[in-house]
């Protein structure tokens, strides 16, 4: 990629924010749906950076963690009520994560949950973009990216030595200059390759998904961007929302007699 290409690319990113760019409950039967269960109230805690915490959600419904949580109970059999504890902060890197998860703060949180869902990344590459502006190229972020899929791993690792079988929620990162810009393919080429590397990292934990968002925020002709045309609005963070309930009925689940859930390509003796 040209430099003064990446260059306007930095440029737009820099001027729109200050901040950042499964079923299977454990031993609770929540998302089957091959029996009614009985009603309960569980536990989801919420990880990440401002998509997570819902910034720029102009009905104030908690983004796609409030619609989630909202939802879950009319389309999951075994869940009465789910109450969230919302762990995330706006403009949180991979890095400030991993801090918040070594401090201890969450633990007896993550220990409780029976969902668990995070978005991290976006930050990270902002950080990237700043730290390199007059000079950025593609190799500041090839240099950057296995230090972050370094940081992802022992992220999985920490929420792990916490709770080993929670479902866990991975969402990963979009790109918002497409509302700006016809050529961003450098820069969407980039993001793919952050986001295989999550994806690859996830789809080892037996317990973990990974939501893939990039087409839900392909330009703006959808009217999907808050008013800074960085985080989603309503309705970016609803399609959020479904995408995540989407992408869990492709998810192989049913009950097992000891309660616990089958995912994946788990083999199960009845």
């Amino acid at each position: 990629m040209k430099k003064y290409h990446i260059l306007l690319l930095a440029f737009m990113l820099l001027a729109l924010t200050g901040c950042s760019a499964t079923e299977a409950i454990r031993d609770t039967g929540v998302f089957s749906r091959e029996k009614v269960l009985p009603k309960k109230e569980i536990e989801l805690v919420a990880l990440g950076d401002s998509l997570t915490v819902g910034v720029g959600d102009e009905k104030d419904a908690g983004g796609y963690v409030g619609r989630l949580a909202k939802e879950m109970p009319e389309k999951m059999d075994g869940v009465e009520k789910v109450n969230i504890t919302q762990t995330a902060k706006k403009g949180r890197r991979s890095d400030q994560l991993l801090t918040q998860l070594k401090s201890g703060e969450i633990n007896d949180a993550l220990k409780k949950a029976d969902i668990i869902t995070m978005t991290i990344g976006g930050n990270d590459l902002m950080k990237i973009l700043r730290e390199n502006f007059t000079t950025l190229e593609r190799q500041h972020f090839d240099r950057e990216r296995p230090n972050y899929e370094k940081r992802y791993i022992e992220i999985f690792k920490l929420i792990r030595a916490q709770n080993q079988t929670a479902p866990i929620i991975a969402v990963g990162v979009y790109n918002p200059l497409t509302v700006y810009a016809e050529d961003t393919s450098e820069f969407e080429k980039i993001l793919d390759e952050w986001n295989q590397d999550m994806k690859n990292i996830v789809e080892k934990d037996a317990y973990a998904i990974f939501v893939p968002t990039v087409d839900l925020f392909h330009t703006n002709r959808a009217e999907v961007y808050s008013d800074d045309y960085f985080h989603p609005n309503a309705k970016g963070y609803t399609n959020m929302k479904n995408r995540i309930f989407e992408t869990l009925d492709t998810v192989s689940v049913y009950k097992k007699s000891n309660g616990r859930m089958k995912m994946k390509g788990e083999t199960v003796n009845e």
